[in-house]
């Protein structure tokens, strides 16, 4: 078990099993076949970039062009999160030195007597040097407290992450990193498990404020950025795939920009100029870099620049999503470059005085390993690796004794968010909060964790809770009944989104799963179930597009009291292009547009 308490009991899931052997590793592509015509090269004195044009590779690479010259265009921000601004083209001389006002520039170079042949075209980011900052402030607070790092895999559970990151496995392994084995997402899908890690609120509780999908809604919540810029520490947020990035996709994104270096606006202007190449399901390369690489680039040139250079307290989180998102193998083409990011992150000291958390939103949400007899412990156990400095470690030991001790209890992202909010106490002591998490859940994961915890004093939804083990039983007619009730709700929601003229009717075809939920008393016997109230997991399709969904579903023995929520409902195969005539995002997972409105679509 990765936990084994009388109220708590997660199964041990061996990620190389031999059902997994049929799970290959997707062969790594490439995205640039020959070396960089421009570089960008640092000017400590001047603390200042400078282009550089690599005659050589002109040379040996480009021999066949005539004369070139090369341009740049400026890449700044729109009025608003959906759009970046691309300046007219300029020509720049070699080492030509960038101001510190450009977030991004696109560089391309052309022969002069045939513009229409292009030698090359690139793209930079740029963490320039703040101005107005207080020196000596920020090398005590840089002394004295840590840089905060948070890493994000997208659709990573902690399984899927040794079976296919091993090089990323092993680096973390070890000494000074800690895996959390009960680490229990609490939500469907991105949003919600990362604004619980960054604001501690549940979606009832932001849901409650505003409408996340109307305009200034994500700029009105707190943030713990917004904590640790407040304390005096300069905050990063990257993240790839900017067409369906965490805070964008159906939504407004942010009206300001929420962090002091936001990767964004650049990544928007790039996808659109650049190149672009799509490996499983994902842009996966942007030009002459693969998709990932430009945020983890923008967090080495953080690491450079505050760490170090000239050592700066620093937040950062960094995700991406463009090589796991749509196929958990897509992990393995992520893997050795990762760590040779990480490795180089070493190289610059970000391990001497940084707490580092690797991690990850969900584990996988579709498909073949989703659907796997595992795949409701894949779905809800993401990775969760947390590294703390010797000195951090050296000063506070209940820290260090504490995650040893968490590795096996149940933990959630609410206890990831109250411990990263602990660190702010001890930076400024006496600050007061907002009040967040749900009820009986304000837990650091920084001290030890209840042992004799349950999902709902974690935070953790009882649809998402893997608390309770739970084992096969015969498939019968009685769960095709149940199953109908599950697929009544999904209509009902439709119907409720004046979307029945849209979408089909959703009627169950087939139950091909069926598991009952084990019940144990304080001493960790069995028991029957409560008030003779089962809780079901159906595996089943439905009709008329062979969808595939999970369903939590309580009833007693007579079906005289059947019960299931839309948030206890789960799409296992990807929708594509079927619900593109829906905008809803819990929609989209039950909608099957009916043929005129996908005739429209295409």
């Amino acid at each position: 078990f990765f936990v084994f308490s009388p109220q708590c009991k997660i199964p041990r899931v061996n990620p190389f099993e031999e059902s997994f052997m049929k799970f290959r590793p997707l062969p790594f592509r490439a995205c640039a076949k020959e070396p960089a015509l421009v570089s960008v090269i640092y000017d400590t004195y001047k603390r200042q970039y400078r282009l550089h044009v690599n005659s050589d590779v002109a040379s040996s690479h480009f021999g066949s062009y005539g004369n070139y010259g090369c341009t740049y265009e400026e890449v700044g921000r729109g009025p608003n999160d959906s759009l970046g601004l691309l300046k007219p083209k300029k020509y720049f001389s070699q080492d030509w030195l960038v101001p510190r006002n450009i977030l991004g520039l696109i560089v391309e170079c052309r022969e002069l007597a045939n513009k229409s042949r292009i030698l090359q075209l690139d793209a930079f980011a740029f963490i320039q040097y703040p101005r107005n900052r207080n020196e000596t402030n920020d090398a005590r607070r840089a002394a004295k407290y840590p840089n905060i790092f948070l890493f994000g895999i997208d659709s990573t559970s902690r399984m899927n992450f040794h079976r296919f990151m091993p090089y990323t496995s092993r680096f973390v392994r070890q000494e000074g990193w800690y895996e959390m084995e009960g680490f229990n997402k609490v939500g469907d899908n991105t949003l919600p498990n990362l604004l619980a890690v960054l604001t501690g609120r549940t979606p009832n509780q932001w849901r409650f404020k505003c409408d996340v999908r109307q305009q200034g809604c994500l700029d009105s919540l707190i943030y713990l950025w917004d904590h640790f810029r407040n304390a005096g520490y300069l905050t990063a947020y990257a993240e790839d795939l900017a067409r369906i990035s965490t805070f964008n996709y159906m939504k407004h994104g942010f009206t300001r920009p929420p962090v002091d270096y936001y990767l964004r606006h650049f990544l928007l202007v790039t996808e659109q100029v650049a190149q672009t190449i799509t490996h499983h399901g994902q842009i996966y390369c942007v030009g002459r870099r693969h998709s990932f690489s430009y945020v983890l680039d923008f967090a080495k040139q953080l690491i450079q620049r505050f760490v170090a250079e000239t050592p700066k307290p620093l937040f950062g989180l960094f995700w991406t999503s463009s090589c796991t998102h749509d196929d958990f193998r897509g992990a393995s083409n992520l893997d050795k470059p990762f760590v040779g990011y990480l490795k180089k992150f070493q190289e610059y000291g970000l391990f001497e005085r940084s707490i580092v958390i690797l991690f990850s939103d969900h584990g996988s949400r579709y498909g073949p390993l989703a659907q796997h007899y595992t795949g409701f412990l894949e779905e809800r156990l993401p990775m969760l690796h947390i590294y703390i400095p010797p000195w951090y470690r050296e000063r506070y030991p209940r820290v260090a004794r504490a995650l040893g001790i968490n590795r096996n209890r149940l933990s959630s992202n609410y206890d990831l968010y109250a411990g990263l909010r602990h660190i702010i106490t001890q930076i400024r002591p006496g600050i007061r909060f907002h009040h967040s998490f749900p009820p009986n859940t304000i837990r650091s994961i920084f001290e030890v964790l209840p042992r004799n915890r349950t999902c709902q004093q974690a935070g953790i939804p009882m649809h998402w809770c893997t608390c309770k083990p739970f084992v096969d039983v015969r498939v019968t007619f009685f769960f095709l009944r149940l199953a109908k009730v599950a697929a009544s709700r999904m209509n009902e929601y439709l119907k409720m989104l004046d979307l029945q003229e849209d979408c089909h009717v959703i009627t169950p075809h087939k139950v091909t799963k069926a598991d009952v939920m084990l019940h144990f008393d304080e001493s960790g016997f069995t028991v029957p179930a409560p008030y003779g109230v089962n809780t079901f997991s159906l595996v089943f399709s439905t009709s008329p597009n062979e969808a595939m969904f999970r369903s939590i579903v309580l009833s007693n023995r007579n079906q005289s009291f059947v019960h299931t929520e839309i948030d206890m409902i789960s799409r296992l195969n990807a929708y594509s292009n079927e619900s593109h005539c829906v905008k809803d995002a819990v929609a989209k997972k039950f909608c099957c547009c009916l043929q005129d409105k996908l005739l429209k679509l295409n």
